[in-house]
């Protein structure tokens, strides 16, 4: 029955789930690691919600910058990452997906423990690469976004 399914539609789920994890995987990170600094990878790296938020923000700008071969393997990887997880999980996380950073608390918290299950099924190389590709997405944010003090 999925042969039926536009292509289109395919990729439009898989880029509303990757934006998701996008920021889902900021808050996995955060909890290992905390800088204050502004760079790419500081930002992925700050702890706690609103800090997903904003790493949820940016890269969804972000991604959208990246070269459509950059996208696609981007997509490439977490579809890869995502064969790990039930139908029922794939659904919840797409869900939580379409929210973005209007998701509640505890939506974000269950999207990154769904996220964190399916990114350890990854090889560490493509866990790099991935990391890589989020981690220039923000960049590429950062760059287009003027900044605004408190």
């Amino acid at each position: 029955m999925t042969a039926n399914v536009p292509a289109a539609k395919k990729s439009g789920t898989w880029v509303v789930i990757g934006l998701l994890m996008l920021a889902a995987l900021a808050v996995i990170v955060s909890r290992v690691f905390h800088f204050s600094s502004d760079s790419a990878v500081d930002v992925l790296r700050q702890e706690g919600l609103p800090a997903a938020r904003q790493g949820m923000a940016l890269s969804q700008e972000g991604k959208k910058l990246l070269s459509i071969e950059e996208q696609r393997e981007m997509d490439a990887i977490y579809a890869e990452a995502f064969k790990v997880l039930s139908p029922e999980e794939r659904q919840r996380l797409m869900t939580l997906g379409q929210q973005g950073p209007a998701a509640t608390d505890a939506e974000i918290t269950e999207s990154a423990t769904l996220l964190n299950k399916a990114l350890r099924s990854l090889a560490p190389e493509r866990g790099t690469r991935l990391w890589e590709l989020v981690s220039k997405a923000v960049r590429l944010a950062q760059q287009k976004t003027p900044t605004s003090s408190p």
